[in-house]
């Protein structure tokens, strides 16, 4: 079974649309935050919050049980002070406007979602949404309900433990939890004990997971924390802290926070939003996931997450993305013709032809099919793909990458065997596609390689070489060998080095020379100059 979950929607209903468009999943989980306002401009939103301030006060004489509307609406009618009578009359009817806000703005959502019949889709309130079963979004609304899917039994627990300023706190669901003399009183440890999910679907995380406020320490529910301690749940997903992000297993449980959907202010700078995980559940465990994110319509892989019944290996995949989240990437300092080469590639890339997109696009179907038929294959491309510079008509050179089941080597050292790399021949052949397969190489014989250092491995050598100069199809298959490299900092410079001749060689043949030639010609036909500072740099690296 796959579950798609985002969490802290902030009104990025755009987003949504696109994002059902381009996801597949058995249930999608919209979880929290689906608004980021009660009103519609900023300026009315503020005059709320002052209304809220100023009634504060009379709020805690009438107990803390009651409701700023109720305290507003009391006044109304007992004070004689007019400037109260007036701040209280003002309140009630900013509240009007806030839920017609509200409503307005989950009509807008439920009808995206109405574009989608075939998606299974549910949502959860939080500290900024209004209680979902007084909206259109009511059916949807997985608060304090259960579901059971493909054998998983789902529980909901939505809101979280705080007052949201600029938000009618009648409207809002409360997370009714509080610490006594006597212990923890809680309606989600209670409700889930009636329940017995497999699965918690929370806008407000657990104690100890994903809750870490700087300067405060852990924050989360120690309701949900009990009800995890003496309980077997299997995954638990969770929002709200948009900067404790990620995905962890322990104890038999599975958590995911994969950070907030719509952008919001981060603690020293905006932060983007687009993120949502894609998580495959087995039948008795979750077996993979992935951390994507969806921008300008397009889906970007960031981190998978390969679940093992010893926890969870994650594997960065793209780390412009992860450093863009706050995540901390190693700094990589290769040798100076290879770092010339990728600066001069990123260049021409900005400049990708729709011809190049096509061929990745077919290629990518290919690596598709033959999952489907039980083998894992992934690509290295050279040429003017890699440097997405192709044209119709353009040929391709093609390094494929195999697993060591799929993998008997031939007196060149490279991978043969009928099946995968038939299939990849058949596949070619069948969307015509004019390529040429170079080398195939065993991934799991380099990623042996790395581990005992042996930098005269001919496969490891040549997969270092094609990192270098060419471009993946299907990179989370490469990814994961790729990154034991390059943590390898001191071996890693040895390969690069002992690959300098090969550069060299590289960098002066005329072949080489002339595709530069042709690629900036392709680039002036399109009416793009050149930069001064590009030209110099693609003569200094021919040069070598």
């Amino acid at each position: 079974m796959r579950i798609v979950f985002a969490t802290d929607i902030h009104h990025a209903f755009k987003s949504v649309g696109e994002f059902l468009a381009q996801t597949e999943a058995d249930i999608t989980i919209l979880a929290g935050d689906l608004v980021s306002r009660a009103f519609y401009h900023y300026e009315t939103a503020w005059r709320f919050m002052e209304l809220q301030q100023l009634l504060e006060g009379h709020r805690i004489k009438a107990g803390k049980e009651a409701s700023l509307y109720e305290v507003a609406l009391h006044l109304q009618k007992t004070t004689r002070d007019h400037t109260i009578r007036d701040h209280a009359r003002e309140y009630v009817t900013l509240a009007g406007r806030a839920e017609h806000f509200l409503q307005r703005s989950y009509d807008r959502l439920e009808a995206i979602f109405r574009q989608f019949p075939q998606r299974d889709i549910y949502v959860l309130p939080g500290n900024y949404d209004m209680d979902l079963r007084d909206t259109i979004l009511r059916e949807r609304n997985l608060h304090l309900k259960t579901i059971t899917r493909g054998g998983w039994r789902i529980a909901g627990y939505g809101g979280a433990r705080v007052r949201t300023s600029g938000m009618p706190d009648h409207l809002q669901v409360f997370f009714r939890e509080e610490v006594t003399s006597k212990g923890i009183r809680s309606e989600a440890l209670s409700f889930f004990r009636k329940v017995s999910p497999d699965i918690l679907v929370l806008h407000e995380p657990p104690y100890g997971s994903f809750d870490l406020v700087q300067g405060t320490g852990h924050t989360g529910s120690l309701g949900i924390r009990k009800y995890l301690d003496e309980s077997p749940v299997r995954v638990v997903f969770s929002g709200h802290y948009h900067e404790n992000w990620g995905g962890q297993c322990s104890g038999g449980t599975c958590f995911f926070n994969p950070s907030n959907f719509g952008k919001t202010e981060g603690i020293s700078r905006p932060r983007p939003g687009g993120y949502f995980l894609d998580l495959i559940l087995g039948e008795h465990a979750p077996e993979a996931g992935t951390l994507r994110r969806i921008e300008k319509g397009e889906v970007r892989d960031i981190i998978d997450y390969r679940i093992t019944e010893h926890g969870i290996d994650t594997v960065i995949l793209d780390e412009a993305q992860y450093a863009r989240m706050g995540g901390t990437v190693p700094k990589v300092s290769h040798i100076r013709p290879i770092r010339m080469l990728q600066q001069i590639r990123s260049y021409f890339l900005q400049y990708e032809t729709v011809e190049t997109i096509e061929l990745i696009r077919k290629l990518r179907e290919v690596y598709r099919d033959i999952e489907k038929q039980g083998m894992e294959v992934a690509f290295d491309l050279l040429g003017s793909v890699s440097f997405g510079m192709a044209e119709k008509g353009s040929d391709m050179d093609l390094v494929v990458y195999l697993r060591e089941r799929d993998c008997l080597l031939d007196d060149l050292d490279s991978c043969r065997i009928p099946r995968p790399l038939a299939a990849v021949f058949e596949a070619l052949e069948k969307r015509e596609l004019n390529i040429e397969v170079c080398d195939s190489l065993d991934l799991d014989r380099i990623r042996k390689a790395i581990a005992r250092d042996d930098r005269e491995d001919g496969q490891l050598q040549r997969f270092v070489f094609y990192r270098i100069v060419c471009r993946p199809v299907n990179l989370r298959l490469i990814k994961g060998v790729e990154n034991l490299f390059l943590e390898k900092e001191d071996f890693r410079k040895e390969v690069e080095e002992g690959l300098q001749d090969y550069l060299e060689i590289l960098v002066s043949s005329v072949r080489h020379v002339s595709s530069f030639e042709k690629y900036k010609s392709r680039l002036r036909e399109r009416g793009i100059p050149l930069s001064p500072d590009v030209e110099g740099a693609i003569r200094h690296y021919l040069r070598g």
